[in-house]
């Protein structure tokens, strides 16, 4: 059997992210001086209840590499191949913990991905992959579709405000908006791993708009076949609204929406709605 592992900032259908070959490594929030795993011992809603009183704002840090060769030996040892498909190197030390735990099983079949995405966008790719492990796809056949993939699914998201972006230190080049935001909301996407200004509007209607708009100009495949993800912070009704939109440009109903997690929304904050497209692929 192949295994999927995954970390959570990975926002996926609940079905996918609860398979039995699916396994989500927590990354940690940190209040103060209590670290929680996410998902685990801070769900999505005590974070966002948490997070208006939090003096000073809580941090984040990656997965240990014990966290993840915890469940690489109880599947190598079951006679399993593990495939690891994570946030960025980039934006996260997550991936480099996977590197660490995986030398310490040189011999045994584990392959890491760096998605260099997250969220939705990761979700994606973790959904596809279960999709072709279902299929009977070998670890080998994943890995060249999930690189094939990778650079085809673009994730853009709205914040309402760049300072939880700015105080965490991932706002990469999407600096040049800061100062010059007073009246404008700006719209956010990860390109080569990084996160980037793509745009900036005067009003939210018009900034959700513009991303159903930009991602239908980036992406020309349409059909039943696109794949949508949509993620929110506590702004569920525009998500739908989002989704629907996002579901009619593209002439396709597989569309999920998921709440965004909190090591997630320790950086974007709350009001912050993105989503990412899959155009079709032949794996």
């Amino acid at each position: 059997m192949i295994r999927i592992i995954t970390d959570s900032t990975c926002e996926a259908p609940q079905d996918v992210l609860t398979h039995p070959a699916v396994t989500v490594v927590p990354l940690y929030v940190v209040f103060g001086q209590e670290s929680l795993k996410d998902g685990v011992e801070i769900t999505r809603d005590q974070f966002w209840q948490r997070l208006p009183t939090a003096d000073p704002l809580p941090t984040t840090s990656q997965p240990t590499p014990a966290d993840f060769l915890a469940p690489f030996r109880e599947y190598t040892d079951s006679g399993d191949e593990i495939i690891a498909i994570t946030i960025s190197s980039k934006l996260s030390g997550t991936y480099s913990s996977a590197a660490q735990a995986k030398q310490e099983l040189p011999w045994q079949p584990i392959d890491l991905f760096d998605s260099l995405t997250t969220s939705v966008g990761l979700g994606l790719l973790v959904r596809q992959a279960l999709r072709m492990v279902e299929a009977g796809a070998s670890r080998e056949e994943i890995m060249q579709a999930l690189a094939t993939m990778q650079p085809t699914v673009p994730v853009l998201f709205s914040v309402n405000t760049l300072e939880y972006l700015a105080r965490g230190g991932r706002i990469g080049k999407a600096q040049a908006f800061m100062g010059s935001l007073l009246s404008f909301k700006p719209m956010l996407g990860i390109e080569g791993g990084l996160i980037v200004p793509v745009n900036r509007v005067r009003s939210r209607n018009k900034a959700l708009a513009a991303l159903t708009e930009t991602h239908t100009q980036t992406v020309s495949a349409r059909g039943p076949a696109v794949q949508i993800g949509v993620t929110h912070a506590g702004v569920e009704d525009e998500a739908k609204a989002v989704a629907a939109d996002l579901g009619r440009a593209f002439e396709t109903s597989d569309v999920f929406i998921a709440d965004l997690g909190a090591v997630l929304g320790v950086h974007t904050g709350p009001g912050m709605i993105g989503a990412a497209v899959l155009p079709p692929t032949t794996a």
